[in-house]
């Protein structure tokens, strides 16, 4: 058990250091959501491992059939999210192809109603955050935990 949380934190870590490296930064997306957050008057979010990984992995898969979709092998968000260990009371989840930064991310979602109503949710508390260069995949997994 104890290994297996170790290799999970590794994989974790290594997601990250990945994503940095071709042109993706988590907490710089954060930092963009918070930014429309704070406008709004609304209380900022914090990274969660968990989701970051429900959103690597989601990511990962849609570059791996180079299609957008909310479901996957895996399931639906809420059952990819559960199965990264994170209890929720809410989920949505932000998708995008194409965009070469997360500037480019956020404008595109920011400019669709339903994809501004996700960054924009009044209940949400976590933020995760999945990056492909592969075609440039995005995908934000927002939460709120049980």
């Amino acid at each position: 058990m104890l290994f297996t949380k170790f290799f999970a934190r590794i994989l974790f870590i290594a997601a990250i250091l990945f994503n940095i490296t071709n042109g993706a930064d988590p907490n710089y997306m954060l930092s963009l959501v918070n930014q429309e957050r704070q406008k709004n008057r609304l209380s900022t979010l914090a990274l969660d491992s968990r989701l970051n990984r429900a959103a690597q992995l989601h990511t990962d898969y849609m570059a791996s059939i180079k299609k957008l979709t909310h479901d996957d092998r895996s399931g639906s968000l809420e059952d990819r999210v559960k199965a990264q260990g994170y209890n929720w009371s809410a989920v949505a989840e932000n998708i995008a192809k194409g965009q070469v930064n997360e500037t480019e991310a956020m404008k595109s979602w920011m400019n669709s109603s339903r994809h501004r109503q996700n960054i924009l949710g009044p209940n949400y508390k976590h933020l995760g955050v999945g990056y492909s260069n592969n075609g440039n995949y995005w995908t934000q997994d927002f939460g709120t935990p049980a």
